[in-house]
């Protein structure tokens, strides 16, 4: 993956950056929101991007899931990284001098008692990387920001204090997008978003149909649809293959159970 560029939300430094890294890319580039990321790979500008889409202390990364529903972009790799937040001064500073923090609103949520505890005034960046490397330009040494020891290096920030986070094992799942699925050669696990028809039983009889091909489900979840009155979509995770024929004729039974359905990742 040396040669292959990667579109990544933010700046050097981010988590998402730490996990291209661990994908194999050395080739990025980076760009300022969640969906210009989308946008540019449903466009073809770039073939892969990279975006967070979920914690497992603070949930969902709802501009994700949202962006990944009214999108033509799918994810074909899921990895999860050890979120260990540091607290990030200028050069010279000391934390008995801080009076402000700031970093993603995710960030500073998943490191809430900390700053409790601290009195500090909150503020929010569009990422964690973003916020250190405004921080190295200004030297502001009352002014703090949470992100990971890779950002520390790289602004070169003093880490004033490290693994600042509420729980001592706390991930974040990220996703590898690309705009084509034929370009997946083998997986494991599938994943569709569904919306069910309204009726009495739907939800078992669709449940029925995994039982009837023998399909293990590894998750099932249900979510608010936005702008509606109380709709629900449903996200199912199951093993199989994309390229298995029996899997394709299993979509399509489920399929007539649902106003719609989308495969939007294969893994």
């Amino acid at each position: 993956m040396e040669n292959t560029k990667v579109l990544l939300q933010g700046v050097a430094g981010s988590y998402s950056h730490i996990f291209a890294k661990n994908l194999g890319y050395t080739n990025m580039d980076f760009v300022k929101t969640f969906d210009e990321v989308v946008d540019k790979i449903e466009n073809g500008d770039y073939e892969y991007g990279i975006l967070p889409i979920e914690n497992s202390t603070a949930g969902d990364v709802r501009e994700t899931i949202d962006l990944l529903d009214k999108s033509n972009v799918y994810y074909v790799a899921v990895g999860d990284i050890k979120i260990s937040h540091c607290l990030l001064g200028a050069k010279g500073s000391e934390l008995k001098n801080i009076k402000k923090v700031s970093s993603h609103p995710q960030a500073l949520m998943q490191c809430d008692k900390f700053l409790e505890e601290g009195g500090f005034e909150i503020y929010n960046e569009f990422n964690t990387a973003i916020a250190s490397k405004r921080l190295a330009e200004e030297g502001d040494k009352s002014h703090a920001v949470i992100a990971s020891h890779l950002a520390g290096e790289i602004y070169g920030l003093e880490v004033l204090k490290e693994n600042i986070q509420n729980a001592e094992n706390n991930y974040t799942k990220f996703i590898l997008l690309t705009n084509n699925l034929e370009k997946v050669k083998q997986n494991k696990i599938i994943s569709i978003a569904l919306e069910l028809k309204d009726k009495p039983n739907v939800l078992g009889e669709l449940l029925n149909i995994f039982s009837e091909y023998n399909i293990n489900l590894t998750r099932i979840q249900s979510r608010n649809i936005p702008n509606t009155c109380f709709k629900i979509r449903f996200y199912i995770d199951f093993e199989g293959s994309i390229k298995d024929g029996k899997i394709s004729e299993m979509l399509t039974k489920i399929a007539t159970k649902c106003l719609k359905v989308r495969v939007r990742g294969v893994y």
